[in-house]
């Protein structure tokens, strides 16, 4: 169980320092640097898209999911397990003065205008499939998995809202965003499925079809 100089260390190094709280808490404060994975049935796809296979990993959880997580990871051929940490590492990662890492979020209704007007980049972080059958008015489209490798498609003159089917993807991918520097990244709650819902404009296959 390390402390907050150590996953202060493990950041520094370049380590894959996973955060397997849920979303919302990782939002509201997190050690800076951190990636949210959270520990649910889709754990290990994401953690084996996001640590390299040769890469010491460690994590942020209680420790019975900590023993979870590991089994989990180890199944898929990532068993680098370097450390863990208990939740309150968060806490006195910010009771040491050092400032924690929070994450913007924002609905259809009130994003809506400004992708009108073109005053952000939509980057829509779902499969592909998902993506031609309808996606958001001129959002740029790169899976979850590929962000790293294509951080420089990404423009940074512009606010980016990070958006995926129903908001869990794109609170990954946030927090990937973050760690790569780029922090003007907003996650649009609810995703695809509650544009679609409040009626908004979405693009299929080159036309543009009202909800």
């Amino acid at each position: 169980r390390g402390t907050a100089d150590d996953i202060a260390r493990a950041i520094a190094s370049g380590a894959a320092v996973l955060d397997l709280r849920p979303a919302a808490d990782f939002a509201a404060g997190h050690i800076p640097g951190t990636l949210n994975v959270p520990l649910n049935k889709s754990f290990s796809t994401w953690a084996g898209w996001l640590v390299k296979y040769d890469q010491p990993f460690h994590l942020i959880a209680n420790e019975a999911d900590v023993a979870r997580a590991v089994r989990e990871l180890a199944m898929i051929g990532l068993d680098h397990a370097a450390a863990w940490y208990a939740l309150d590492v968060v806490a006195e990662w910010k009771a040491s003065g050092k400032p924690l890492g929070t994450v913007a979020k924002t609905d259809a209704a009130s994003v809506a205008p400004r992708i009108a007007m073109g005053e952000v980049t939509v980057l829509d972080v779902r499969n592909r499939t998902e993506y031609e059958a309808g996606h958001l008015p001129g959002s740029l489209h790169i899976p979850v998995g590929h962000l790293t490798a294509r951080l420089a498609e990404i423009p940074r003159d512009k606010p980016i809202i990070v958006q995926c089917q129903a908001g869990a993807r794109s609170a990954i991918a946030t927090s990937v965003l973050q760690k790569l520097g780029v922090t003007n990244a907003t996650d649009l709650i609810g995703g695809f499925a509650a544009w679609e819902q409040g009626g908004h404009p979405v693009e299929r296959e080159g036309a543009t079809a009202g909800v």
